[in-house]
């Protein structure tokens, strides 16, 4: 196994719990969007949960994008490349949109946010991740 096997299988391993979390987080703040006057403090909550998961996913990422092209281990390479797909088709894709969805939602009801730099920061991941063809 290559020092790059090691470094991603790790990854691998810490990303079983961390897009669980995603995923739960990202439902949660569905949820919350489609009501029209959901609980502005709980939303505060969920974003700082959510911008911890993100960071985690973003070393996550960067380390598979760094590690990825000069691995031996087949099977572990395909999961990882399944993965980044996933997170850039599905995962972060639908948190950029529901973000945005909720930076207006705030916007509207008159309450300061700095949801713009989620929004970005999620394009940087993005951008990192689309090198790759899927």
């Amino acid at each position: 196994m290559s020092m790059s096997d090691i470094k991603v299988s790790r990854i691998l391993f810490e990303f079983e719990t961390i897009i669980k979390d995603h995923s739960f987080y990202l439902d949660e703040l569905q949820n919350m969007i489609e009501i029209p006057e959901f609980d502005v403090e709980k939303a505060e909550r969920l974003i700082k949960r959510m911008r911890r998961v993100r960071r985690d996913l973003e070393r996550g990422i960067n380390v598979i994008t760094q590690n990825v092209e000069s691995m031996s281990e087949t099977n572990m390479k395909e999961e990882a490349l399944g993965i980044l797909n996933y997170l850039m088709t599905v995962g972060l894709k639908e948190e950029k949109e529901m973000l945005m969805q909720l930076k207006d939602s705030l916007t509207k009801r008159g309450i300061q946010n700095d949801l713009e730099k989620d929004v970005d920061q999620i394009q940087r991941i993005l951008n990192n991740i689309s090198r790759f063809s899927f």
